[in-house]
């Protein structure tokens, strides 16, 4: 739509100008013809393009832009733990898969917002709850059921099980109740959702709540303890109530604590050696 109003507001300057004469002074059936031609200009293929070069711009600069411990922190995860899958959970669209040049080669699998269209109506169903049984927990579900099949996967193709024609014994697919017993953990900056959601579905938890020089914004946003939001905050007064009630609830599953993502490799083991 956006686009739309745009490419008008430029048709319309243009005949203008082309006619000498103001653009308030164009007449309606000038107008109307320029909406419907706006219409037809704005095609499904032009709006797919834009949103792709955005989408890329979007994952590169958050390669640009990447705090510098990360990939030395993903690196010891992955030579301590070889055995480690490593899966991004995200409210977004954002891909660390996309990130060809940082973050893809230490990430086996991503979990998005768009992928499970229709839990999302549970999700604010969920968000609507202030007390503890707000589960919010679809996408860690989802998440799990990711891991699961590519852990599966895995164990196949190590075991020379799958046939030349890359075809899955039948009944090999062991989710849930097989990795049950591996330990889980979740890394995330959010209370409510990061914390509160993943360990209600049986994950550890890590919460990134790091030192002012990374700029962080979380807790600016939902804080039990910040009583002023930013300039920037659109939160209405009731969600904030209901995510600092979430918040509150949510810090009793807290299993450890990072102030710099250098610390995340510590914080893994720490978990580990517990479990």
């Amino acid at each position: 739509r956006e686009l739309e109003k745009a490419m008008l507001k430029r048709k319309l300057q243009e005949t203008a100008d082309d006619w000498a004469t103001p653009v308030a002074s164009l007449a309606d059936v000038v107008v109307d013809h320029a909406k419907k031609w706006t219409k037809k200009a704005v095609s499904p293929s032009i709006v797919s393009a834009i949103l792709s070069a955005w989408e890329m711009e979007r994952h590169h600069a958050a390669e640009r832009h990447l705090y510098p411990e990360v990939i030395d922190a993903l690196k010891k995860i992955k030579e301590e733990n070889p055995g480690v899958i490593i899966g991004a959970v995200t409210d977004g669209k954002a891909s660390p898969l996309f990130m060809t040049f940082t973050l893809a080669p230490y990430f086996d699998f991503v979990c998005g917002w768009e992928d499970d269209q229709g839990a999302r109506q549970k999700f604010f169903v969920d968000l609507a709850k202030s007390d503890d049984s707000a589960q919010l927990s679809w996408i860690y579900e989802a998440a799990r059921y990711k891991y699961a099949e590519l852990k599966d996967l895995t164990d196949l193709i190590n075991k020379e099980m799958i046939s030349e024609k890359g075809e899955i014994p039948p009944g090999q697919l062991s989710y849930p109740a097989t990795y049950d017993d591996l330990v889980w953990i979740h890394v995330g900056d959010d209370l409510g959702y990061d914390v509160g959601g993943s360990a209600r579905c049986g994950a550890k938890t890590i919460l990134a709540d790091l030192a002012p020089k990374y700029g962080q914004t979380s807790r600016h946003r939902f804080d039990i303890g910040v009583e002023e939001q930013p300039a920037w905050a659109t939160s209405s007064s009731n969600e904030l109530a209901r995510r600092r009630s979430l918040n509150e609830a949510a810090e009793a599953l807290v299993d450890e604590r990072i102030k710099y993502l250098s610390d995340l490799p510590e914080a893994v083991n720490n978990i580990l050696h517990k479990n």
